[in-house]
């Protein structure tokens, strides 16, 4: 005989969530956007490098969520089905659009601060990390981003990229590469 109370108590936390807002919970929707969307959006923050861009994106991401809930198979933790369903859009946005540069961090330092000299090193060096990652294709910032901000094993990494670990692991070595070389230089 199946049983579901089995079945739902075995289901991780964020998986129940999810079924919740596949049955149309809106209560449940709004829980999941509180655990998971300051992590999808830093993703995609640091992917698109816009803050407007990366805000709308959010929103089709969570859109998709409550429209797609249903088809979440469990087969990947939610976080990483989440940061898949984010690494599409943004992917799709900068096909279609050429990333701003970013703003200059050093132009927002107060005047008459104590410790300017600090901060404007510490934008310095911000600026030019971000400079040599945006020379980075989206692909490579995004194994990047998942690998070290996230925090995600290549297995998960291949899932939200929808490629194998073995490519992941090479886009990974290339994007170290490149970024060493390119800070090496400044």
């Amino acid at each position: 005989m199946f049983n579901s109370a089995a079945l739902t108590a075995s289901l991780s936390p964020d998986v129940v969530l999810l079924r919740q807002v596949a049955s149309g919970d809106e209560g449940a929707f709004d829980e999941l956007y509180v655990l998971y969307g300051a992590v999808v959006y830093n993703f995609l923050l640091r992917l698109v490098n816009e803050p407007p861009v990366a805000e709308e994106l959010l929103q089709e991401v969570f859109l998709a969520v409550w429209q797609g809930a249903d088809r979440f198979r469990a087969e990947a933790k939610v976080k990483t089905w989440l940061l898949r369903i984010a690494h599409h859009k943004a992917v799709s946005w900068l096909r279609h659009h050429r990333p701003a540069s970013s703003l200059d961090e050093a132009a927002e330092v107060a005047a008459g601060d104590d410790h300017i000299d600090e901060r404007l090193v510490r934008a310095w060096e911000a600026d030019r990390v971000r400079a040599a990652l945006s020379e980075l294709s989206p692909k490579h910032r995004a194994v990047i981003e998942l690998a070290f901000v996230h925090d995600l094993p290549y297995a998960d990494i291949a899932r939200i990229v929808d490629c194998p670990v073995g490519t992941v692991k090479s886009r990974m070595s290339y994007a170290l590469r490149h970024l060493t070389a390119v800070l090496g230089k400044q």
